[in-house]
């Protein structure tokens, strides 16, 4: 069997034109796998880890066998404990606002591992950081490492076309209709082992306007700030590196998140299962019940913004 690609017959999907933006990156078929390979590359075998993080980090910790020590974070999302110069840490670049925090903890651990899944435009700084692409772009599947060590173990590639039903569905016949593909092609990401990114999602990953997303998500971000900061809980600001994923609004309303979606603004809740782990009254629980991450994305645009601040300070 040669190498050669296929010549004549059906054409296939226009898309790869251009480079990805993290192209000094290792590629993998997701986020989690892409912290499981820098686990597997620095032999980690213990990590701190913040209370307030996604299960899914767990899961990929858990998979390589890697224990967890939780600490906790303060109200401008720092580190409450000192770490030693050995310690391997693992610090959130939370909604992609706290590069300001990463310039100072790297410059402080020497074994920092940055979580950038919410913050895709940071560059890499630490031991290693991992991304989540799909959480800013329309992409089945798919993560970057920047990681000095490799694994001795050669990778397959992944395979991506069956992911992609609900980017496709969300196309024709809008989100609802493709939202239990969308849960089962997430769930499928579960049990997959540590690949590299499929040619489907690197030919993808060539096509997105980076520069312009990340000037309309800077707007966007601007706009809610310059209306909602007053009534923040959360101090924002901004460093030239951040470019954030959504904008995090803090207040104690219980009952604003339900209002906010019975009126058509979908709202993410960060993260129910850490209710687990986490100490009672921590600051880390209080985020979980006040924070509303507010959609700041490239599909929207002023009047979107104007529309959810009005909601707000009607709702408020």
């Amino acid at each position: 069997m040669n190498s050669y690609k296929d010549i004549g017959g059906f054409f296939e999907l226009e898309c790869g034109h251009s480079k990805t933006y993290h192209n000094d990156a290792i590629a993998f078929n997701s986020g989690r796998n892409a912290l499981r390979y820098i686990i597997k590359a620095y032999k980690i075998k213990k990590i701190a880890v913040p209370y307030y993080t996604c299960n899914v980090v767990w899961q990929a910790l858990k998979a390589e066998n890697c224990e967890m020590a939780f600490y906790e974070i303060d109200n401008n999302f720092m580190p409450k404990k000192d770490f030693s110069s050995e310690d391997f840490i693992l610090y959130n670049n939370y909604f992609g606002i706290c590069n300001n925090n990463v310039n100072i903890l790297s410059k402080k651990y020497p074994n920092l591992i940055i979580d950038n899944a919410q913050s895709f435009y940071s560059f890499h700084q630490g031991l290693a950081s991992f991304y989540s692409p799909r959480k800013f772009f329309g992409l089945p599947d798919g993560g970057y490492a920047f990681c000095d060590k490799r694994i001795e173990n050669k990778l397959e590639k992944g395979v991506s076309y069956d992911r992609c039903s609900h980017l496709l569905k969300r196309l024709d016949r809008g989100a609802n209709f493709a939202y239990s593909d969308f849960q089962q092609n997430d769930e499928s990401l579960i049990d997959e082992e540590i690949k590299l990114m499929s040619n489907l999602t690197s030919a993808l990953s060539g096509n997105i306007n980076y520069e312009l997303i990340k000037k309309n998500r800077l707007e966007n971000f601007e706009l809610l700030d310059k209306n909602l900061k007053n009534i923040n809980e959360i101090i924002i600001n901004l460093s030239p590196e951040d470019v954030p994923m959504v904008y995090p609004f803090l207040v104690k309303n219980d009952n604003l998140r339900k209002k906010l979606i019975q009126n058509k603004i979908f709202i993410a809740e960060y993260w129910p299962e850490i209710e687990k782990v986490c100490l009672k009254n921590s600051y880390e629980l209080y985020l979980k019940k006040y924070l509303i991450p507010l959609p700041i994305d490239q599909r929207y645009k002023k009047e979107e913004m104007i529309n959810i601040i009005k909601n707000i300070k009607e709702l408020s």
